[in-house]
């Protein structure tokens, strides 16, 4: 009997840390809603059109720092002011990632709004903005 129980108390153990482990696995130390701490975020841009060749875009929120051309390609020229990045964004984009910047704390990316401005074709005439969506998808 004596026996049975030690055995019992081993499996027991054992099934208790294997619970426990396989918790602190699955969160993967990001949180509740996603990884926290400094990062970088990305801004997005797609289109049903043929694409642009010029963007100036607004980003606002806090604590925005280093924003680079997601497109080794492209030339990026910005501006930061307070809690407001101004950029240009200049080279042949149709969809995807645009830019990239980095922040103070990823679990506050759904605080940060881009808005497109005016973009040009590669005609360097103005297109309509509505045509375009933008968007900074969550890390």
């Amino acid at each position: 009997m004596m026996k049975r129980t030690r055995v019992f108390w081993v499996w027991a153990i054992a099934i208790a840390s294997a619970t426990f482990l396989a918790g602190a696995c699955e969160s993967g130390g990001d949180g509740p809603s996603g990884p926290s701490g400094p990062g970088q975020l990305t801004v997005s841009v797609s289109t049903t059109g043929a694409g642009g060749a010029a963007f100036l875009l607004t980003v606002t929120g806090a604590g925005i720092t280093n924003p680079v051309t997601a497109n080794s390609g492209h030339l990026l020229y910005s501006n930061i002011s307070g809690n407001t990045l101004r950029v240009a964004v200049i080279g042949s984009h149709t969809s995807g990632a645009l830019l990239r910047f980095r922040v103070p704390d990823l679990a506050q990316a759904s605080t940060y709004n881009a808005t497109l401005n005016e973009v040009a074709g590669s005609d360097n005439n103005l297109q309509s903005t509505g045509n375009y969506t933008v968007t900074i998808p969550p890390p």
